[in-house]
Formats: structure tokens, C-alpha cells, sequence
């Protein structure tokens, strides 16, 4: 996924992700920030099941925002 100046590489192979970034880096001088915990507004966690991906903290954000967090839905 690329959005503005942000991507996001992912795949099955470490290695083929290793080389994309170095190939990258050797162009537009990236920083690889390591694993992904947040991107877009997403949460995004790892497990041996697979990637949770949900909108919590935004929607807590978002709630803190506008004065509304302990409020009963």
C-alpha cells in the first residue's frame, strides 16, 4: 500500500521484502520504521493466526475529540 510518502510492504518471503527496501533506499533514501503498528487510522497487530487489522484508537481518538469518550452508546 502507498499512501502520500507511506508504504506499507508485505508478502511471504523476508527476503524479497529486504531487497524492495534496499532497492528503495538506494533511490528515495527511505527509513523503515520496522514492523507496522498503525497506519491510516488502522491498528494493526500480529498473532500466529494471522494480522488483526481494526479502527479502535481511532475511534477512541475520535471520541476524545469531541468530548464524548465516557459517554453510554
Amino acid at each position: 500500500m502507498v499512501y502520500v510518502d507511506d508504504i506499507v510492504l508485505s508478502g511471504n518471503d523476508i527476503l524479497d521484502i529486504k531487497s524492495i527496501t534496499q532497492l528503495l533506499d538506494e533511490v528515495f533514501l527511505i527509513k523503515d520504521l520496522g514492523d507496522l503498528k498503525f497506519f491510516l487510522g488502522f491498528e494493526v497487530a500480529r498473532s500466529k493466526q494471522g494480522i488483526n487489522i481494526c479502527q479502535r484508537k481511532y475511534i477512541l481518538d475520535l471520541l476524545h475529540d469531541v468530548g464524548m469518550l465516557g459517554r453510554k452508546p
